[in-house]
């Protein structure tokens, strides 16, 4: 698959796989009917999104901090990945919204999450410091070289 090739959506659970879907309803406690549909792709449209939601600047001049919402990049991250759900209420389809992914109970978020963080697989900080020396065109060694040449002798 190419990078700008549509990636087909993903269901939770996914009932081509009877056995597995069924053995997922039982683990997390859902319905026969309920299941979740989420991008099959985490591109830089959701990634800025999730970021935007999870970080913040606050306070002026020197006083400035960062402020980290790791419980709003959770939601926001269902809230960019779910297209679709067969979740009812008394009976009744609920559409998917931001303030109806914020009902979801932890044993229909979990599962969802799980997914969705499989498929954004974002980069650890070793993962991203082994990367990006290579791609800005660095070597190694080259690094090495600047680090012990900035060194006092």
């Amino acid at each position: 698959m190419g990078a700008f090739d549509v990636a087909k959506p993903i269901t939770i659970p996914d009932d081509s796989k009877p056995e597995e879907a069924a053995a997922f309803r039982k683990k997390w406690g859902w319905e026969a009917h309920e299941q979740v549909t989420i991008k099959g792709a985490y591109t830089g449209v959701e990634q800025e999104a999730v970021d935007n939601a999870s970080n913040a600047i606050k306070g002026k001049g020197k006083n400035r901090d960062f402020d980290i919402r790791v419980g709003t990049a959770r939601n926001k991250l269902l809230e960019v990945m779910i297209v679709g759900w067969t979740f009812v209420q008394n009976g009744r389809s609920v559409e998917v919204t931001d303030r109806a992914i914020l009902r979801l109970p932890a044993n229909y978020r979990k599962p969802i999450l799980e997914k969705c963080d499989e498929i954004a697989q974002t980069m650890d900080e070793e993962e991203e410091e082994d990367f990006l020396a290579p791609a800005n065109g660095h070597s190694q060694a080259s690094l090495d070289e600047m680090k012990s040449s900035l060194m006092p002798s």
